[in-house]
């Protein structure tokens, strides 16, 4: 019926002689229960159009039913209460009721058979039709693909050039509402029809969407211009990757407003590209040498002391916590310390932010935690120094192209120097650092008793590690479209638990053989080298460290039940565990209340493939916790290396090279298998050397 009645009404117009047509599309609307529309198929200009005498018949019929609009009035307190959360926000709301107290005799609203609002709009030549269209507009809006990027982590911004009856762009915010530690993306609408949009604001109930900020709203007279305005005013707003013309009333946007964010776009990569130029003239004689006297300088107090740019994402489970000791850490150096970081839960530090704290800062240096000198192409001047604490190595960003692409005056620390000399970096480049805590931060003043009361538990596990094994594993199978490598995944996943109850920990050398069994067994091997890389170094890591931490915590959970005892695993998402969900205590925030948990845990887990040294395990310990962890390799391997070390210092070798030629067994053998036991090859000798030597 929707579909034929949306065809009859153009026709109708064409041939008014049909009187076929018109006596089914009268037909048609009274089966939806549209009375009034079936009523005005009658009244036609007679000295036009002349109907037939049964059609009397069919009028006096029709004129006993009583169907009519919906009055608006009857959606009144939804409209105002959707127009106080905009106002609240500070959004100017007037052009929205001044629109709506002209034109809403345009508009008539039906409720129809199906249970669905039909909204019509009477235009410039008196004639009535459907907006956006005559059917069931939120299925046709469920069955809309949404943006492709919806359903990762950060999806992109979207725009929205009108809104038809809202349906879809209320599925739009409920799909990109927090979808990653806080994260979500910005939603902008531009609608230069405020009636139209007084209209939606009538039949939806948004109190909490139009509260949202991220919820960028432009309407009326001037609304492209005042987006554009938007993003002179705030340089961290990020640009929309996505655009919807949902338009149903009447438009008046010209040019269109995807035109126009094009245009901003082009406008603000010319600007961005013309300040890094002044950036770049800026730090042009800042060579090696000038940064070998300014840091001398400041690190003896011949000199002021150095000012450090850091940035880092509040969307992070620990990173944000990790720069926030970090800042402390430089200050109580004697060095100035500024970080950038998002102003919103939809912002994104843009470039221009970069630049003009660079401008006014004039730093030495830029602290970073896992991220490399390609990932700020636009951003960072060449010649100033770029410092990256590698507390994660992501295989998407330690890439070998992108470990190749650091500058001159970048230095990696705090991850794997074997994997950074194995893919051509510069062993001088690595620099060591221990496994740093922040004993300001968690050796704070003695639990209440109310704190004590609380927090007190027999066994405590903090982490966010609640994905299981399985659904980590489902999450990655569905990333491959390859029915090869799917099944070389499914094989992969069934040979793992086995093969690592044998060796303990997913290490290199675990994971090649897993992938080498599993390519046998399906009779297929992987050629393409970045494929194999992230099966290596992510898929089977991931999953081993999944597997490593789970383990365990069924143990424990075993044992709780068992005994009676109190198991409290604090941390996201362990609420929706299939076995653990009975234990979760939901997240700790860091700080305070995590400084509580170690202390009142009589004992804390340590569940790390890596081994004990974590920043977590030494937080607690700063905190005063008791730990029992679950043994690995590397703490076994750790007093050898010491060893090695020493000895090494002690007979005042140079490379790596004169430690294996120098004919010493015992330390050539140590050496040897320090070498095996990191997965480092014989020509990475010089990095095992500068490692242990330091």
């Amino acid at each position: 019926g929707y579909r034929f009645l949306t065809m009859a009404a153009p026709y109708l117009d064409l041939c008014p002689d049909d009187h076929h047509v018109r006596l089914i599309a009268i037909r048609e609307y009274l089966k939806l229960g549209l009375a009034a529309p079936a009523r005005e198929l009658l009244d036609v200009d007679s000295s036009m159009v002349e109907l037939p005498p049964e059609f009397a018949t069919v009028r006096q019929s029709l004129a006993n039913l009583a169907e009519r609009p919906i009055p608006w009035l009857q959606y009144a307190e939804r409209y105002e209460a959707n127009l106080a959360s905009l106002a609240e926000r500070g959004v100017d709301v007037t052009p929205i009721r001044e629109a709506w107290d002209r034109l809403q005799n345009r508009y008539q609203l039906f409720l129809d058979g199906n249970g669905v609002d039909q909204v019509r709009m009477c235009d410039e030549r008196g004639r009535w039709r459907w907006i956006p269209f005559l059917g069931d507009h939120k299925a046709v809006d469920e069955a809309r693909p949404l943006p492709e990027d919806v359903g990762k982590a950060t999806p992109s911004p979207v725009l929205f050039e009108g809104l038809d009856l809202g349906h879809f762009f209320e599925r739009a915010y409920k799909v990109t509402k927090d979808t990653f530690l806080g994260y979500s993306c910005a939603l902008f609408v531009v609608e230069p029809d405020p009636a139209m949009l007084a209209v939606v604001l009538h039949l939806r109930n948004w109190g909490e969407l139009l509260a949202d900020r991220r919820v960028l709203l432009f309407v009326g007279e001037g609304c492209t211009e005042r987006l554009c305005q938007m993003w002179e005013d705030d340089l961290d707003l990020p640009w929309p990757h996505h655009a919807y013309t949902l338009g149903a009333g009447q438009r008046g946007c010209s040019p269109s407003a995807v035109d126009v964010v094009n245009e901003a776009a082009e406008a603000r990569e010319r600007r961005i590209l013309e300040s890094l130029r002044q950036l770049e003239a800026r730090y042009a004689s800042r060579d090696i040498h000038y940064w070998a006297r300014r840091f001398d300088e400041a690190l003896t107090d011949k000199g002021k002391p150095l000012r450090i740019l850091a940035a880092v994402s509040t969307h992070t489970t620990f990173l944000q916590h990790s720069m926030r000791d970090a800042k402390r850490a430089f200050e109580g150096l004697g060095h100035k310390c500024v970080v950038l970081t998002e102003k919103t839960h939809y912002n994104v530090i843009g470039p221009l932010t970069y630049h003009n704290t660079i401008r006014e800062f004039d730093p030495d240096l830029f602290f970073n935690i896992d991220h490399l000198r390609p990932e700020f192409g636009t951003i960072l001047p060449a010649n100033l120094p770029l410092l990256t604490w590698d507390q994660d190595l992501l295989p998407h960003v330690f890439t070998k192209a992108n470990i190749q692409r650091i500058g001159k005056l970048d230095c990696l620390v705090g991850g794997s120097d074997g994997k950074y000399v194995e893919a051509g970096c510069n062993p001088r480049q690595c620099l060591y650092a221990s496994i740093p805590t922040c004993p300001e931060q968690f050796g704070g003043e003695p639990l209440t008793d109310e704190e004590r009361e609380r927090y007190t538990c027999d066994v405590s596990y903090v982490s966010h590690a609640s994905q299981t094994p399985q659904a980590f594993h489902n999450q990655e199978r569905a990333a491959y479209r390859d029915r090869t490598l799917q099944e070389l995944l499914d094989t992969m996943y069934k040979l793992a638990p086995s093969m690592l109850s044998e060796q303990g920990v997913m290490s290199g050398d675990v994971a090649k053989a897993i992938l080498k069994e599993a390519s046998r067994r399906c009779g297929s091997a992987v050629q393409d080298e970045q494929i194999r890389e992230r099966l290596l170094s992510w898929y089977l890591w991931r999953l081993g460290d999944r597997i490593f931490r789970h383990e365990a915590l069924e143990w424990v959970a075993q044992w709780a039940r068992r005994s009676g005892r109190t198991f409290r695993i604090y941390g996201n998402g362990w609420d929706k565990h299939p076995t653990l969900a009975s234990f979760a205590a939901g997240p700790a925030q860091n700080g305070r209340e995590l400084l509580c948990v170690y202390r009142a845990s009589r004992i804390n887990l340590q569940l790390m493939p890596a081994g004990f040294l974590h920043q977590r395990a030494l937080d607690g310990l700063a905190a005063g916790a008791v730990f029992l962890a679950r043994g690995t390799g590397s703490d076994q391997r750790n007093p050898v290396f010491v060893g090695l070390s020493a000895a090494i210092r002690a007979q005042g070798l140079e490379g790596g090279d004169e430690v294996l030629q120098r004919g010493d067994e015992p330390l050539t053998t140590a050496f040897r298998d320090a070498l095996r036991d990191l997965g480092l090859t014989q020509r990475d000798a010089e990095a095992m050397f500068q490692l242990l030597s330091r």
